[in-house]
């Protein structure tokens, strides 16, 4: 009898332990994004600063890329050498990658240093930009790994200062270098270098768009590590997969705005399906959790719960505005923060939360408060947008577009925390110049963050795509109880789709009526599907499926088991930092 019950224990250990590493979803679902041919001749870049930020920021969307055998180019700003040299760091981002389908040739190393601080209180981000910085380290010079050299000594065959200068410059080049048609780039997140590689890197996009005559206009998309990933929900076990969430309690840098960065609103954020190989029901089974795993160092599974999601969000930033192209004077103050692609800045990126700047403020005793825009040739124009300046307590409450050909039209008051202002009229042709004048200002610090001026409305976008979501998640292979008796549909979409159909695949005991779906008692499976009328080749298709009460129970104690091991293993990799490398990881 023993034997028995030691043989039926020692089975099902065995049954649950192959769960834990085959828990994959199953079933027909897949969508159109990143499938379509005109994507095959394509490169997306993705800019982050260290190495692991890469899988917080698009881990899923870099290996939905490579699923689709999309050119996909990973660049590392810096070498993470804060508590050592960083070589350990640089071959675990090569490993990591490599799960992620992206090749060592298709990573890029700047090889700039960890946390470039000029004194315990400022980042080199607000230093002068020619300083020459030593690093944590003690070096002054860009380095990667011998057997690949960091991109300026490849191109050039010299390292660089670890100046601003030069790692703007490098970010301007690797981009120019490799035209991608999409750019992946980290935000302005809660960690300083997160915070000085997203401005640098707009300072480097707006170099380019200015340059004489560009012909350049990348599609570009930003996005945080932090808050909705690494410091996102400790959802992973729920019964199905969340989204990423927006921040709450502790996580909120600042509560006075929506996000991290304050011209961001939440509910218009960018939110793409992940690749059907990033979904499992376990960690040890996920393809995410072994690329966090490669960054042995970092022990960054300790927050896979947290980054695993549904969905991976971001913000899209528009390149094709004709500010870039124009000449800019205004009556007082800095005018060339208009057209600079900031939409706010910084003074002391060290500072937690952070206070904003770059915004253009006429002085007290400017009567005109006025801002001229000036072509070399003759645009048409029907839409501006403004964004205002961060503080709160500050805005331009009425002010005046006036064109060269006599049209005006009225705005305000701008929206607060720099968030854009739309500005909408019927097209004016053969626009030379044009003045936005502030004609009533609330507040010392009322201003303009940024003008963008554009010839059409319409930003048409090279993601086209839609998405069924169930209870405002994005749906795979969607479990439900026999508790569940009817569900929403509800459908997410983004770029030219026009409307959609949504319709049943399979026939079993299930009803789909105005987007709402009924299960009847003997449901087991429903196939869904979606699609543009337009367009046929842009779908969407999931699979709900009941599971009974002892599927749910072994899915549970698989789950269970999933979590002690990753524990152990959390456990193991900390003592190691502790121990063996004598710091705790990051």
């Amino acid at each position: 009898m023993e034997s028995l019950i030691l043989i039926i224990t020692v089975s099902i250990l065995v049954f649950l332990f192959y769960r834990i590493y085959n828990s994959s979803y199953r079933g027909p679902f897949l969508n159109s994004l990143w499938s379509e041919k005109e994507w095959k001749n394509k490169t997306v870049m993705v800019i982050i600063p260290h190495q692991d930020d890469e899988i917080n920021l698009a881990g899923a969307t870099i290996k939905n890329l490579t699923d689709n055998h999309i050119h996909v180019i990973v660049v590392f700003a810096t070498t993470s050498d804060y508590h050592d040299s960083g070589i350990d760091r640089l071959h675990e981002a090569l490993a990591a990658s490599k799960i992620l389908g992206v090749p060592e040739e298709d990573i890029v190393f700047l090889g700039y240093c960890n946390m470039p601080m000029v004194n315990e209180t400022q980042h080199f981000y607000n230093a002068d930009e020619d300083l020459i910085i030593t690093s944590d380290q003690g070096l002054q010079e860009t380095y990667a790994l011998p057997e690949k050299p960091e991109f300026c000594f490849n191109t050039t065959g010299k390292h660089k200062n670890y100046t601003k200068k030069n790692l703007r410059t490098d970010i301007q080049e690797v981009i120019m270098n490799y035209k991608p048609e999409i750019i992946f780039a980290v935000d302005f997140d809660r960690h300083i270098d997160h915070r000085a590689i997203s401005l640098i890197f707009e300072e480097a996009i707006s170099n380019i768009l200015s340059k004489k005559n560009n012909s350049y206009f990348p599609e570009i998309y930003k996005g945080f590590c932090y808050n909705g990933s690494y410091l996102g929900k400790k959802d992973f076990y729920d019964l199905n997969l969340a989204g990423e969430a927006k921040a709450e309690g502790e996580f909120i840098n600042n509560p006075d705005f929506d996000t991290d960065f304050p011209p961001y609103l939440w509910q218009e954020r960018l939110r793409l399906p992940v690749a059907r190989t990033t979904l499992s029901r376990t960690l040890n089974s996920n393809l995410i959790y072994s690329a966090l795993r490669a960054h042995f160092s970092q022990g960054i599974i300790h927050n896979a719960k947290r980054i695993i999601n549904s969905d991976q969000i971001f913000w899209r930033r528009l390149t094709t505005s004709l500010s870039y192209q124009s000449h800019i004077t205004v009556t007082s103050g800095n005018g060339q923060c208009l057209n600079d692609f900031k939409l706010a800045d910084c003074n002391n990126i060290y500072e937690l939360p952070a206070s904003f700047s770059g915004t253009w403020i006429p002085t007290n005793n400017d009567i005109e408060k006025k801002a001229f825009f000036s072509f070399d040739t003759p645009q048409t124009i029907n839409q501006i947008i403004l964004y205002g300046n961060s503080n709160l307590d500050s805005r331009v409450l009425e002010g005046t577009i006036t064109l060269n050909n006599g049209f005006k039209t009225k705005f305000g008051p701008l929206k607060e925390g720099s968030k854009a202002t739309i500005v909408d009229f019927i097209s004016q042709h053969n626009i030379s110049s044009l003045t936005i004048s502030l004609d009533k200002l609330q507040g010392d610090q009322a201003g303009l963050n940024e003008v963008e001026i554009y010839s059409s409305d319409k930003h048409p976008s090279l993601l086209n795509f839609v998405k069924i979501m169930l209870n405002d998640t994005f749906a795979y292979e969607y479990l439900i109880t026999g508790k569940i008796k009817y569900l929403p549909l509800e459908l997410y979409s983004h770029g030219k789709i026009g409307t959609c159909k949504i319709f049943p695949v399979n026939n079993d005991d299930f009803q789909l009526s105005d987007n709402e779906i009924t299960f009847g008692t003997s449901f087991k499976t429903a196939i869904i599907r979606a699609e543009a009328e337009s367009n046929k080749n842009i779908y969407d298709q999931i699979i709900i499926r009941k599971i009974t009460a002892l599927q749910l129970l072994i899915l549970k104690s698989s789950q269970i088991i999933d979590m002690i091991l990753h524990r152990i293993e959390h456990i193991i990799k900390h003592k190691y930092q502790m121990w063996i490398k004598g710091y705790p990881y990051e």
